[in-house]
């Protein structure tokens, strides 16, 4: 059964996602997810995948635990779909659900995931370019392409790190805005983003985003250091790190929606 009767984020993933199963699956028609309270819904989600699921982007179709999951899985890739539901579905094996679930439904559940972790739509690297004459900064894209072109997301994120970092700072230098070198992801994001409030180029909805954007960087921080080929560490499985590359990504198109003028040459 079809669902998407309301507006998507994500509109190509829109064919392979059932909402219809999701919903039955997690006990999710009323509002709820499982058995899951607001605080221990949030804390999970937090947990198993370091997103914070009280964020605004999150809550612009209500601020259900149910409506908020929704979103959630219509802003990632197929293969992250399958990794978010396959982690509640095992919730709900261990810990049993509040109704019981018709065989079929759960056979067509399962299968749906199999079909997301199967698919793999091609990474979008437009926003990925080279926006001065630095010849690292060159170098830099192009392993990013070689990366994804071997389908190793995983294995781009510490360089694709590197690129937002020099990209945040070309951003500051563009609007004067004096920031030590060595300042983190998230705190040159955070400068950005101010300037951009404080200069009133972004509304108070958008600022609200920005401001979780900025919370997602600092998030990468620990990703680049703790799991992937910047040091000694035990990578992201493809699925997890295709997701990590992906919001990045949707992060620094969503800036460049905002302050388009600034993000070429």
């Amino acid at each position: 059964m079809g669902y998407f009767q309301e507006q998507l984020f994500n509109e190509p993933t829109e064919p392979s996602l059932d909402m219809w199963l999701v919903d039955q699956a997690l006990e999710m028609t009323d509002g709820y997810v499982l058995d899951f309270s607001d605080k221990t819904f949030n804390d999970f989600v937090r947990r198993r995948f370091g997103i914070d699921a009280t964020a605004p982007i999150y809550s612009v179709n209500g601020s259900s635990k149910a409506k908020r999951l929704r979103a959630l899985l219509r802003s990632v890739v197929p293969g992250a779909q399958a990794e978010i539901l396959r982690v509640f579905w095992d919730y709900r094996q261990q810990r049993g659900a509040r109704k019981s679930l018709e065989p079929q439904v759960q056979t067509d559940f399962l299968t749906m995931i199999e079909r997301l972790e199967g698919a793999d739509p091609q990474i979008d690297l437009t926003i990925v370019e080279k926006f001065s004459d630095d010849v690292t900064l060159g170098e830099l894209v192009q392993a990013i392409q070689r990366d994804i072109q071997a389908n190793k997301p995983h294995a781009a994120l510490d360089r694709l790190h590197t690129y937002a970092m020099k990209k945040f700072a070309d951003l500051l230098d563009r609007d004067g805005i004096e920031f030590d070198h060595n300042d983190p992801l998230h705190s040159r994001a955070g400068r950005y983003i101010n300037n951009l409030r404080q200069t009133s180029k972004i509304g108070e909805y958008s600022a609200k985003i920005a401001k979780s954007a900025v919370q997602i960087m600092e998030q990468f921080n620990h990703v680049r250091n703790n799991q992937s080929l910047a040091h000694d560490n035990e990578m992201l499985s493809l699925a997890e790190g295709r997701y990590v590359f992906e919001t990045v990504l949707s992060l620094l198109r969503f800036v460049k929606a905002l302050d388009e003028a600034k993000f070429g040459r």
